[in-house]
């Protein structure tokens, strides 16, 4: 997932302050010279001044990366990438996965889900509802002290009064 090319710090100490795993697919360069990016990755420059800004950075982009959930439909199984997944939804004793706008089958229950991926960028914002930070385009205060998502895929999630303290904790808001 990452690669670490530097010149000014020394590379074994930048990869252990930033506790990154070095792969040889990666997506993303990180580098403190501008003259070490490479076409194909996105590159991310950076000084040793904005390291804590970069340790977040590193997490963020870390969430949920290899790890996956087997979900269901129509077609059959599927194995999902949890980073993918929008949210998850109880009704009434299913649990369904959302990615993009396509719904899936869960076997597990909200709970044990929640459980497992609040440190992968989940958030539990009412009894029926489990969000991936990540995909949250918009964040609106309602009058009755609730709040409404808005998700990447334009569908609206509320977060009940219940859950608006932790919500708001999470998100540093």
């Amino acid at each position: 997932m990452f690669k670490v090319s530097t010149t000014k710090i020394k590379k074994s100490t930048l990869i252990e302050q930033l506790n990154i795993i070095e792969t040889p697919a990666y997506k993303y360069l990180l580098t403190d010279d501008i003259k070490l990016f490479e076409d194909g990755v996105v590159n991310i420059l950076f000084t040793e001044n904005n390291l804590e800004d970069i340790k977040i950075l590193v997490k963020t982009l870390s969430q949920g990366e290899g790890y996956y959930i087997n979900v269901e439909n129509s077609l059959g199984v599927k194995h999902v990438n949890i980073k993918d997944i929008l949210y998850f939804e109880a009704l009434d004793n299913d649990v369904f996965a959302i990615q993009n706008k396509e719904r899936f089958y869960v076997l597990e229950k909200l709970y044990v889900l929640e459980q497992i991926l609040t440190e992968r960028n989940f958030v539990r914002v009412s009894k029926s509802f489990l969000v991936n930070i990540a995909h949250i385009d918009l964040i609106k205060p309602m009058l009755n002290s609730k709040l409404k998502l808005i998700m990447s895929n334009k569908d609206v999630v509320e977060v009940n009064r219940t859950y608006v303290k932790s919500f708001k904790e999470r998100m540093k808001l």
